[in-house]
């Protein structure tokens, strides 16, 4: 498994757990703590997982940057020194050791988030089934309710500074692959440091983001020690986003004209945080590309929630979703009307 699969095992999660609560039997105090149960280990097997791919994936990641660099280097006619076990080393070990703390610590909240939004509904619930406030098939109607409050709070693996919960799956991906990428940079980094080139140059693609728009073809010293151009503790290096594509090159200012230097520092004078030089058409290309996976993204989201309330009656799978969604069929009108049936009758939504 690589990185990239685990965080295809960490997006089905959510369903597999909806999966589990759609057949519990929640009017027994037995049937809730064998869910309970089976929530942990769910989530214990993610983190082996975790604890077994993420170290190599780092590995992998950070390597193939020190192999980039070192052909970078001697594409523009360097002979690069042998590899230093020690220097990357510790570079290694420093970006796996942040990568599986950050991890492990939200597969944590989410454990306890999971365990403590299934209680809590359920123990809710049932107190307004013996009221009579809530009619219906007990077992159902407590599935509906804990289902409901699980798609809402169930797998909150981190906490914003704004009070913004992230779910797991979003979090998870979000480390992993700034980490990937973070990896991948330091491997150059590294492998440049070694080399003594100081100056690197930022690429980003041209389809890119408003910050990495603006951080494109910029000239930084890695050590300070060239005048003339900012340092990475003045600019930045890449990634800037967990999706970013960013990476360095070797800028090799010996064999630079004084026009090609005099351009790379004017480009550097342009820079102002914050600024987007993007044109408008590049705007609407990059918005247009990312509308397409907010609405794959959206339709994921809504499987899942109907998988959870409506349990066997929701669609097979989500490529069967997608496509009555996407057709709008009658089976799909049909099942749409059902699920808002049910929801309203459980609290709401849609």
């Amino acid at each position: 498994m690589n990185e990239e699969q685990l965080l295809k095992y960490v997006r089905e999660i959510s369903t597999n757990i909806l999966g589990r609560i759609a057949i519990a039997d929640l009017t027994k105090e037995k049937g809730a703590e064998k869910l309970l149960g089976e929530i942990g280990h769910i989530l214990d097997q993610y983190s082996l997982q975790v604890d077994e791919v993420l170290p190599e994936a780092v590995l992998n990641h950070y390597f193939g940057g020190v192999d980039e660099a070192t052909k970078a280097l001697k594409d523009i006619g360097s002979k690069p020194k042998p590899i230093s076990r020690v220097i990357h080393q510790n570079a290694v070990e420093e970006i796996m050791d942040d990568t599986l703390i950050d991890m492990q610590a939200a597969i944590r909240t989410a454990k306890a988030s999971a365990i403590s939004t299934v209680t809590n509904a359920t123990e809710s619930v049932q107190g307004d089934i013996a009221k009579g406030l809530i009619t219906g098939e007990p077992r159902k109607v407590i599935q509906q309710h804990v289902a409901k409050s699980f798609e809402a709070e169930g797998l909150t693996a981190f906490i914003t500074s704004d009070g913004k919960k992230l779910p797991l799956d979003f979090y998870a991906m979000t480390v992993t692959r700034s980490k990937m990428r973070h990896a991948s940079v330091q491997g150059n980094v590294q492998r440049y440091k070694e080399n003594e080139q100081d100056l690197v140059q930022i690429i980003e693609n041209d389809d890119s983001c408003a910050v990495c728009a603006n951080h494109n073809r910029l000239v930084v010293s890695l050590t300070g020690e060239t005048e003339g151009f900012p340092t990475i503790d003045e600019i930045e290096l890449p990634p800037y986003h967990p999706n970013c594509r960013g990476t360095i090159s070797p800028y090799a200012i010996d064999f630079k004209s004084s026009k090609e230097v005099e351009q790379a520092i004017a480009r550097n004078d342009e820079y102002e945080e914050g600024e987007d030089p993007r044109t408008e058409e590049q705007k609407k290309a990059y918005e247009k590309e990312q509308e397409a996976r907010r609405r794959a993204n959206e339709e994921k989201k809504q499987y899942a929630r109907w998988k959870g309330v409506m349990g066997d009656d929701a669609p097979k799978n989500l490529g069967a979703f997608r496509s009555m969604k996407r057709q709008d069929t009658v089976k799909f009108q049909e099942l749409q009307s059902e699920y808002r049936s049910i929801s309203q009758q459980i609290g709401g939504g849609g």
